[in-house]
């Protein structure tokens, strides 16, 4: 598999690339900058093993590209991001894998101010082999904690209005060990939290696990945390901090697209909202009840964000864990996140679990990942010639049908087909599957099992 996705770069260290292709990959970056007018450029990256010499080696091919490099260090990404807003630089590079285990590590950039999609992403890629043809760039260090620290707090604050209270919230914090392990506890105490981390020290190894809440099994110790201490509220940040979780006092896990919808209950009049195609029907049914547009678009950070830019939407979500705002250009930060949330139940002296309606969360699966040893995209396109309902092809087959829908796409990472079904109860949802997969032949029964586990 290319290390080139449909929004980033990714992939094993030391088998699938290295510093002499991140130095490329900088140079190419770079090219592309300059072609586009721009001068300079923010890097940052996470705290991984791999992480310094690979970013080292990209801020050379920038450097070889003629480009102003500063680099604010090993940062979590919103940082990297914050830091490129706060000096005008519509440029950025941040070396992380995000969510994936140790082994890998990545790229994530913008490209005066526009994030990676696949024709950046096409674009970087066949200018790989060029070779330097102007004087080098120049490099600076600049250090932003502390002034990200006050403003993230500032920024929150302010959007969270109303409300008569000041309650001082009791909150179990999972930073798995990744890149806010320091800075979070802090920023949640500088906000009026009492914060008893889980993770006190950064792991570069994530040897107790991946660094990713969006699967439940990751969050088992900060769920048994808040229900034995107890807390008022669980919150995990994900390896290199753009993405949040939520845990109630319950110890329910609350779903991005239920945060999403308090967060367009709580904080928006008529907004427009950005979701990914995997969201349950939850997200744009309370856009709708708010008066606001919702917009559909395919799962990945690149086209959230590119649909926010062009759409000047208020919000997004991915159900990983992602929540975009308009008031970051567009980004997404999962402690913003969290410092959001969390005031509103200060505020009004409530607990997640009054703001969140369980019954108002529809039968729905995870995503589903099967094994398909065959060709993929002609399985789904079987899937959709058949399927009914009214179809949707901006990522695979998704097909809606009375209170409900139904997904289909071709993994980009591994011989798999990926599935997620929502209806109005398990019984509804299944006979939607069942339609749904008419034309899938021997995966029907796999995915119907599945479905029935």
């Amino acid at each position: 598999m290319t290390i080139f996705k449909a929004c980033d770069i990714r992939g094993v260290v030391g088998q699938e690339w290295g510093a002499d292709d991140a130095r490329r990959i900088g140079h190419a970056l770079g090219r592309m900058i300059r072609s586009r007018g721009e001068a300079s450029i923010c890097v940052g990256g996470d705290f991984r093993r791999s992480t310094p010499a690979l970013k080292q080696a990209l801020a050379n091919g920038l450097l070889d590209a003629g480009l102003n490099v500063c680099d604010v260090g090993q940062q979590p990404t919103p940082v990297v991001y914050f830091a490129a807003r706060h000096c005008g630089c519509r440029n950025v590079a941040v070396v992380t894998a995000s969510h994936n285990p140790a082994r890998y590590n990545g790229i994530k950039f913008l490209v005066a101010g526009q994030p990676p999609g696949p024709a950046l992403m096409q674009e970087l890629e066949s200018g790989l082999d060029l070779a330097p043809d102007g004087p080098r760039g120049t490099g600076d260090a600049r250090q932003v904690t502390a002034e990200y620290e006050a403003w993230v707090v500032r920024q929150a604050r302010g959007l969270v209005a109303g409300g008569s209270g000041a309650a001082r919230l009791s909150v179990v914090l999972d930073a798995m060990a990744g890149v806010y392990t320091h800075i979070a506890p802090r920023v949640l105490a500088a906000a009026g939290c009492a914060v008893q981390a889980l993770t006190p020290e950064i792991d570069p190894d994530y040897t107790g696990r991946n660094p990713d809440p969006a699967h439940d099994e990751n969050l088992t110790p900060l769920v048994d945390a808040v229900r034995s201490r107890p807390a008022d509220v669980g919150v995990a940040l994900d390896g290199d901090g753009d993405r949040v979780i939520f845990v109630d006092h319950t110890g329910r896990i609350a779903r991005p697209e239920e945060i999403a919808a308090l967060l367009i209950r709580q904080c928006f009049h008529r907004p427009t909202v950005v979701y990914d195609l995997k969201c349950a029907s939850l997200v744009a049914r309370v856009a709708a009840e708010a008066g606001g547009t919702a917009i559909m678009q395919p799962s990945g950070h690149g086209f959230i964000k590119s649909a926010m830019l062009a759409a000047r939407a208020e919000l997004g979500v991915e159900v990983s864990g992602h929540h975009f705002f308009g008031i970051l250009d567009g980004g997404d930060d999962g402690l913003f996140t969290a410092l959001v949330v969390l005031g509103l139940l200060s505020r009004q002296g409530v607990r997640l679990a009054d703001l969140i309606c369980p019954a108002e969360w529809p039968a729905i699966t995870p995503d589903m990942r099967i094994p398909f040893a065959g060709d993929a995209p002609a399985a789904v396109e079987s899937i959709a010639a058949r399927c009914g309902g009214s179809v949707t092809r901006l990522d695979g087959v998704r097909a809606s049908y009375d209170g409900g829908w139904a997904l289909a796409r071709a993994s980009i990472t591994e011989p798999a087909i990926t599935f997620r079904f929502e209806g109005l109860d398990r019984a509804h949802l299944r006979r939607i599957a069942d339609q749904f997969l008419a034309g899938a032949g021997p995966l029907r029964h796999q995915v119907l099992e599945r479905i029935h586990e």
